[in-house]
């Protein structure tokens, strides 16, 4: 379970070109949360946050945009102004689909993990909370 959590944050925090016309964020310090849940899973999974600072070169880069991770492929991608949905395969058959809504200081997102009969619902938000230091 350790393993698709660090691939779903890999995911919110790579980069990836491919979505350009994304609402950019602003550089800054990042609040990230990200609460998952499997059904059936007779106890709750606890949120796990973590800060990021995303510097005037990751914004450019698009380093909070979902992106293509090893073993994987891009199904598909669409843009609609601030907000964006895809979905991805990998090589073990898993899937991957996902929505994201921007603000530029905010963003939030759903994604669905299925795969191995198994399925993981991750919710995401980020919150620009401050400057780098």
């Amino acid at each position: 379970m350790k393993r698709i959590w660090i691939a779903i944050l890999m995911l919110l925090v790579a980069p990836a070109s491919a979505f350009a016309g994304f609402v950019p964020m602003k550089p800054g310090k990042w609040l990230i949360t990200a609460t998952m849940k499997m059904p059936g899973l007779p106890y709750p999974i606890p949120p796990v946050s973590h800060t990021l600072c995303y510097s005037s070169a990751d914004v450019r880069n698009n380093k909070a945009i979902p992106s293509v991770h090893k073993g994987c492929s891009m199904k598909y991608y669409r843009i609609r102004g601030s907000s964006m949905v895809w979905k991805m395969v990998c090589k073990d058959n898993a899937t991957i689909t996902g929505e994201m809504t921007s603000t530029g200081s905010t963003y939030q997102a759903n994604v669905t993990s299925e795969g191995a009969g198994r399925k993981f619902i991750t919710n995401v938000t980020g919150k620009r909370v401050g400057a780098c230091k």
